[in-house]
Order: structure tokens, then C-alpha cells, then sequence
């Protein structure tokens, strides 16, 4: 199977939206000029990214672990920093894709997951270089920027999602200059927000600093029974032992309240939407139709100059969520709308209500992660090298328990509340997965005549294991396996004249696989494999005013699966030979004065 996949260029203004805004501060930024933002602090594991006052960031850290200037890449990525979030303040998180060249949000409801970029859909929700498990989004005023990686990336990650690429979501830092701003919105839909943002010094301690961030989401949808009850809390502080050496703690606590928003079923026998009003869902209100989500994580990030030469940082996060959720939900079609997902068959329905099948499951992840990486600095000769070499180590076990339940059936002419019964008593299902993975990794830049011609090379060795248990039967489906996987990335930037460069990159990913069959065998079937051969041209003109992008992209993966059809509960996936994008994608933006500011892609 072929995907070809090539993006429309689309030209937008970007307008904030209409809030009342109450602020204090000690340092007013001044207004957006890209003529003034050029001096730019880049430490090593860092980007001072309040100095960055324009809509799209010039540095990246999410393709090579340390601050890069996006033009010397050999890779396609994209920066969304602080000023477009405010201008924008996305209620999804994955709505930052529609400004983004080859990507749309593919995410349903307010999931964080789902990205659709360069023609795969797959889940890269990352935060500060982290991949814990998440039901709902969580409050876009705890980010400073969004740095969205365009095709797979073995230094970045490696055992995991869409080889299309992924967004990193940089969270804010205790900041020296003191502010509090308080923000109040409300609209329609999901328009109701108030939020409040405090940094600064901690009683007048230049070293010490804090940052109290919180957000309260209480909106309705525009459909039947929809609706978003958000609450976000993000404190943070951070200590300068030196110059050199510092350490930040981080937490979050996020608790979200909302419903499935299930779309409006097909009429059975013609197959058309039913005539009903356009704001009339199949969602029901609680308690008879609502999902939780509760949020922990807690990350510490310290980071050191060891000498002239060698940096290094270590990262680690603990991390908790539980989801659970009751759903009474009328039956869908499947099979291309050739028959039912439950017993009913169309040939059956006259007319009038029809049946709910009711999901009641509640699910519980937990996340730990260490991160440990050096950055070396010298010169041979001619040569400027920049040598990554780093570490990861992350156990993801998660459980699943559901129960059985029975809704009363749906009539969409006459919404009546449903009957619904869950046996809460007694579990149905219990599901046990472990996710684990340990990798070391290392990337060499080599930067020749003046730093015109750069050459990347990078290699990573991973080892990944998962099983799941089904606790009711005691039975492993798959027991635990482990695969082991190399990988490489490589890649040339030569910068033509200043503000002209030229690129090609090659990248590599893989994610493990579910269970099937296999030449007749039953087991785990053999992970994902995603590459990308990407070459094109970077621009930075008219005084840093217009940035322009384009880049033919090739994307591949290997391995994937379908469905098993009939459903075989033993070995629930087949596999197929993969899947192919190719096309053209790019980003343009141009500051046309310090109120208007175009993005196209």
C-alpha cells in the first residue's frame, strides 16, 4: 500500500483571541522585531526562549538533544514558541499541526495523541524530552514552545510512535525577572478559561527561583453533552549552584473531567446521517456517559559545565495517570458499513431505537524515566566537532480493569435518559502490561571550512521488552520478549551564502508490535521500522524578517498491522508490508511589523 502525500499552501494571520487580561511585571517585553531577537543565549541543554519574541523559533532541541540552530539541522523541524501560543492559545494541543507544513491534527476529542504529520498518523506527544502516558491535554499556558520534529529520529527517540514524527512540548522555567499575569476569557463553546502565570526570585535570592503556574478550564461544547472541566497546577523551582551549574524541579497535577463526543450514527438501512438537528450527538450527559483523567508527574533537570569542553545533564521524571471512564454508546458500523460490531444485523432494524453496548474500564500508568547526557566541544585541525553521547533508561507498566455493563437502546429522534447498569463488584477484564527500554546513543557533528559544510552521523543500540498478563486467566498474551535494535541517522547541511542552506538527512525509528501470526506462528510479531530520506533548501532573509522552508520527503515503514478478520482474540493482529509517504512539505513565515505576523505552510 502507497500513501502520496503532499501538502496545500495555506496563508493565515494569526489573530489572538479575545480575553481580559490583568498583568504586573518588573521587565515589559518590548514589542516582536526580528532585527532585535538575533542575540539569543544558547546553553548547551537549553534555549533562553524569552528572548525569542517572534512567532517561529531559530534553535531546536529536540532532534539532537542540545541547542541547535534549526538551519544547521539536516532535518526538517519546526518551532511554535511563547508569543504564538498566546496568539493562538490552542484548546487542543494538537492544533498547532495546522501551521505546521505537512501535519494536521488528527486527534479526537481532546486526546493528546493522534498527530497526523507527513501522511502517518501515530501518537508523539513528548514533553521536555519525555513520553508519559496522558488521557486529555493538558493546559497549554505550562508550555513555552512546541518543537515539532518532521520524519523519525533515533537520537531523540527510538522505540516509539509514528515514524512521521512527533511534537516535544517545552514546559516553562523559574524566571529571574519578576511578573504575574492573570488572564481571563470566556466565549462560546470552549471559550471559558481563567489562568495565572508567577515567576521570580524567592525572597530576593538571586539563585533561587520560582514559578506557580495554574489554569481552570470549564467550558461546553458545541454538540449535545459535551463539555471540558480542566484544572491545572504547575509549580517549579530552580537553583544556580553557578554559572555553570544549575538544577530545576517540576510538577504537574492536571484533573479533567469530560465526555466522549461519539459522533451521530448512520441510519442502518440507507446508510445516510440521520435528520436530526446538527448539534445532536449519540454522546450522553454524566452520569451516564464521563471520562477522568488525573495527571501527576513530577521531573528534575540538572545540568553542568564540566570544564571548557564537556557538559553534562541528567533528567529524570516520575509520572502517574489514571483514565476511567462509563460510556453507553449506540452501535457503529465496521467493515466499510457491511455490518454491525455487535450481534444486531441491519437486516433486523425497522426502525425506532436502537442497542448501546456500554464500556466501563479504568486504567492506571505509571512512568519512570532517566535521561543522562554529555556534549563535547573540541577542534582537530580544521574541524569543529560536537560529539553527543547519552543514556536512557524507562519502565512503563500499566493495568487495565473493565467492567460489564448494559445501556438501554438509542433513539435519536427522542432523547430520553438512558438506563444504564455497570457491575462495578466484579472486574471483567484485568490487563497487566510492562513497557521497558534502555538505549545509549551517540551523535558526532563535524563542521569543516568555516563552518559552511556541517556532517552529522549518529548511532543508537536499544533494547525493548513488553509483555501483558491477563490476570483473570493467569495467562501471558505475549509473554515477555525483548527485541534489540541499531539504529542510524546521518545527514549534510552546506550553507550556500548567509541566510541560504542547503540539506539532506537520513533517519531511522522502530516500535514494537502487537501480537499475531507469523508464517503460521503464533507470538509477537516482529517491531515497526520507519526511515526517511529527506533533502532540501532553508532560508532566513531580509534581515531574519522572512523564513521559507521546502523539503521532498520519502517515509517508510515496514511491519505494520491490520486487524485480524474474523477477530482471533489469541492473535488480534496480521501483518502487512508496510506503508509509503512521499512528497513535498514546507513552512513560510514573514514579520511584516511588530503587530502582524504571517504563517503559511
Amino acid at each position: 500500500m502507497k500513501l502520496r502525500y503532499i501538502t496545500p499552501f495555506v496563508i493565515a494571520a494569526l489573530v489572538a483571541p479575545l480575553s481580559l487580561v490583568a498583568q504586573t511585571t518588573a521587565a515589559t517585553t518590548p514589542p516582536a522585531d526580528a532585527s532585535k531577537e538575533e542575540i539569543v543565549e544558547l546553553p548547551v541543554f537549553s534555549i533562553n526562549a524569552e528572548k525569542d519574541t517572534g512567532y517561529v523559533g531559530k534553535s531546536a532541541l529536540s532532534s539532537t538533544r542540545i541547542a541547535v540552530d534549526i538551519g544547521e539541522l539536516p532535518q526538517s523541524v519546526k518551532v511554535l514558541n511563547n508569543s504564538f501560543l498566546k496568539a493562538v492559545n490552542p484548546f487542543n494541543m494538537a492544533d498547532v499541526l495546522n501551521y505546521t507544513g505537512g501535519a494536521q491534527n488528527g486527534a479526537l476529542n481532546w486526546t493528546p495523541g493522534r498527530l497526523a504529520i507527513r501522511g502517518f498518523t501515530g501518537d508523539g506527544d513528548y514533553t521536555d524530552s519525555f513520553a508519559p502516558t496522558a488521557a486529555s491535554v493538558v493546559d497549554s499556558i505550562a508550555f513555552e514552545r512546541f518543537e515539532i520534529i518532521k520524519g523519525p529520529s533515533s537520537i531523540f527517540l527510538a522505540a516509539d510512535g509514528s515514524p512521521g514524527g512527533l511534537i516535544n512540548k517545552i514546559t516553562k522555567s523559574p524566571s529571574s525577572d519578576a511578573s504575574t499575569t492573570v488572564s481571563v476569557q470566556t466565549g462560546i463553546y470552549e471559550a471559558n478559561r481563567v489562568s495565572f502565570d508567577s515567576t521570580g526570585k524567592v525572597l530576593g535570592n538571586k539563585n533561587l527561583l520560582y514559578r506557580m503556574i495554574g489554569a481552570m478550564q470549564f467550558s461546553d461544547g458545541f454538540y449535545d453533552a459535551t463539555y471540558m472541566h480542566r484544572m491545572t497546577l504547575m509549580p517549579s523551582l530552580s537553583y544556580q549552584f553557578s554559572a555553570d551549574t544549575k538544577v530545576e524541579i517540576k510538577g504537574i497535577y492536571v484533573k479533567t473531567s469530560w465526555p466522549s463526543y461519539n459522533g451521530l450514527m448512520l441510519d442502518p438501512r440507507t446508510l445516510q446521517v440521520w435528520n436530526v438537528p446538527n448539534t445532536r450527538s449519540a454522546s450522553e450527559d454524566a452520569p451516564f456517559n464521563w471520562r477522568h483523567d488525573n495527571v501527576r508527574r513530577l521531573w528534575v533537570n540538572f545540568t553542568s559545565r564540566l570544564n571548557e569542553y564537556v557538559a553534562l545533564r541528567i533528567s529524570a521524571m516520575n509520572a502517574y495517570d489514571r483514565a476511567d471512564r462509563q460510556e453507553s454508546l449506540a452501535n457503529t458500523w465496521n467493515d466499510g458499513g457491511r455490518a454491525w460490531n455487535a450481534a444486531t444485523s441491519p437486516t433486523t432494524y425497522t426502525g425506532g431505537a436502537y442497542p448501546r453496548t456500554t464500556t466501563a474500564d479504568d486504567q492506571i500508568n505509571r512512568y519512570n524515566d532517566v535521561q543522562t547526557d554529555l556534549n563535547f566541544n573540541f577542534k582537530t585541525g580544521v574541524v569543529n566537532h560536537n560529539l553527543l553521547l547519552g543514556s536512557e533508561l524507562r519502565d512503563n507498566p500499566n493495568s487495565t480493569f473493565t467492567y460489564a455493563g448494559t445501556s438501554s437502546p438509542w433513539d435519536p429522534f427522542n432523547k430520553t435518559a438512558p438506563t444504564v447498569t455497570v457491575n462495578y463488584a466484579a472486574k471483567s477484564g484485568w490487563t497487566e502490561n510492562t513497557d521497558a527500554l534502555a538505549r545509549v546513543y551517540a551523535l558526532e557533528n563535524f563542521k569543516v571550512f568555516n563552518d559552511k559544510l556541517i556532517l552529522s552521523y549518529g548511532v543508537t543500540r536499544s533494547r525493548a521488552s513488553r509483555s501483558t498478563l491477563n490476570r483473570l486467566t493467569s495467562v501471558y498474551n505475549p509473554a515477555l520478549f525483548t527485541v534489540y535494535k541499531n539504529l542510524k541517522q546521518y545527514g549534510v547541511v552546506y550553507k550556500v551564502v548567509d541566510g541560504i542552506n542547503l540539506f539532506y538527512g537520513y533517519n531511522e525509528n522502530f516500535a514494537l508490535n502487537g501480537v499475531g501470526l507469523r508464517n503460521g506462528v503464533s507470538g509477537p510479531l516482529p517491531p515497526k521500522a520507519g526511515k526517511q530520506r529527506e533533502v532540501g533548501v532553508k532560508t532566513t532573509l531580509l534581515n531574519k524578517k522572512l523564513t521559507a522552508n521546502i523539503s521532498y520527503f520519502d517515509v517508510q515503514q515496514q511491519n505494520n498491522t491490520v486487524p485480524s478478520s474474523p477477530v482471533d482474540p489469541l492473535n488480534p493482529n496480521v501483518l502487512i508490508p508496510g506503508v509509503i509517504s512521499r512528497g513535498f512539505d514546507g513552512d513560510l513565515t514573514y514579520q511584516a511589523s511588530s503587530n502582524l505576523y504571517l504563517a503559511g505552510c
